[in-house]
């Protein structure tokens, strides 16, 4: 038998991490759920939902705690369905390792980013100049919501998470402590 390492749950999940956006991928409802980090902290924070331990295969005891929230009790939450197809190019599998769901997690958003699909808080400022607007120009946007600055993005795959109309549990799980008794990165 394998030695376990880490089975302590310590603090680590939504509210240390340094992110300003979450994307939640839900492949059993093929959603990606994307909110503002604080949003989340605060949703959690409001003592309106439950936590709930969360377990790894083949292990016994709870390897992470987190709280079920429905998708769109998270202020500012939004659900982008994505083509069938990359779902299927990535086909998540519920036997997937978590290094695996995650990598996948991952490429999917990325390949989101690319392609102008995801959703990056910005400002727009109109433009009332009569001379810029016949060249074309009405609106100039800088990403992030208070200043132009680096957005940090954390991607989670919530395997059953999302919608039940969609096969989803109902709920996310975000994530407030874990252990790692495998040593699983």
């Amino acid at each position: 038998m394998r030695s376990l390492g880490n089975t302590a749950l310590v603090d680590y999940g939504i509210q240390t991490e340094k992110s300003h956006i979450r994307a939640h991928v839900c492949p059993k409802a093929r959603r990606v759920y994307v909110y503002p980090t604080p949003n989340g902290i605060e949703a959690i924070e409001s003592g309106a939902y439950i936590s709930r331990p969360g377990y790894q295969s083949g292990i016994s005891m709870p390897t992470s705690l987190g709280y079920l929230v429905p998708p769109f009790d998270i202020a500012e939450c939004v659900a982008l369905a994505i083509r069938p197809d990359a779902w299927d190019y990535l086909n998540f599998s519920d036997e997937d390792s978590l290094t695996d769901k995650g990598n996948k997690a991952v490429r999917l958003v990325k390949g989101m980013l690319k392609r102008g699909l995801f959703p990056i808080p910005a400002i727009g400022t109109e433009i009332t100049d009569r001379d810029l607007q016949v060249d074309g120009t009405d609106i100039i946007i800088r990403a992030g919501a208070i200043r132009q600055q680096d957005i940090v993005i954390q991607v989670k795959c919530d395997f059953p998470g999302g919608e039940r109309d969609l096969g989803g549990t109902g709920n996310l799980f975000l994530q407030i402590a874990e252990c790692n008794p495998l040593g699983i990165h």
